[in-house]
């Protein structure tokens, strides 16, 4: 099962509704290329945060990094076990897989996310495919969709702009190297300045949390045969 965790961090807004799923993968791939002028805006307790902007939005995008002492199979399973999610990922309130593919590392997954008052709770569905390079990082690409399974409910607001990933990268045999960049419209209407806080504040928490997470027994003696560590004892 795989858990798209940075969503929930993904809160950027131009405080208006979003128009179209094309316009919001526009909008990241324009943010991809505004990363030379990304701003380090947190740098404490091993968590760096970085933010930037494109041109066609105020709000920010970020990117977020920090180092992690486990293996690769262990930073995996944190990350790939949806039931948890709830526990390290703030603002998150549910996490259901909707279908998978473990052949091709494809999966749906749906999520609300539960924010404060006096905001209005979000939602989203994202088609995610998790890959692994020749080095051994391991990418989680995700991208929001429509899908007709999870009909849009009363009072909450569908997120149909979202494009992002993770990346884990192996530095030896117990250390790991976790990123995580994105671009999202929440819709609906959200002061830029409070988005923009969150923008900060939520990936430099999440990453916070799972390194203190990834201790738990259960992930330190994971076992995932579709990942392959290259620091593995033999």
């Amino acid at each position: 099962i795989a858990l798209v965790a940075g969503l929930a961090v993904m809160l950027t807004s131009n405080g208006h509704a979003a128009d179209s799923t094309s316009n919001g993968m526009a909008n990241n791939n324009a943010a991809s290329n505004n990363m030379a002028n990304a701003k380090l805006a947190i740098n404490k307790n091993g968590v760096k945060v970085w933010t930037y902007q494109t041109p066609d939005n105020p709000a920010f995008s970020y990117r977020a990094t920090t180092i992690l002492n486990t293996s690769l199979t262990s930073a995996a399973a944190v990350i790939l076990d949806t039931k948890s999610l709830t526990q390290w990922v703030p603002y998150v309130s549910s996490a259901e897989v909707l279908d998978r593919d473990p052949d091709n590392g494809t999966f749906v997954l749906h999520m609300e996310l539960d924010f404060p008052f006096p905001l209005q709770d979000r939602d989203l569905v994202v088609r995610g495919k998790i890959t692994q390079a020749a080095d051994g990082t391991v990418i989680i690409k995700n991208t929001a969709i429509s899908d007709k399974r999870v009909p849009v409910r009363p009072n909450v607001v569908r997120l149909t702009e979202y494009a992002g990933d993770w990346s884990l990268k192996p530095l030896a045999a117990n250390k790991v190297e976790v990123s995580t960049t994105g671009f999202g419209n929440p819709g609906g209407l959200i002061p830029v300045s409070v988005a923009n806080r969150f923008v900060q504040q939520q990936p430099y928490q999440m990453l916070g949390r799972m390194k203190n997470y990834v201790k738990n027994a259960r992930y330190q003696n994971a076992k995932l045969d579709f990942i392959r560590d290259p620091y593995a004892k033999k």
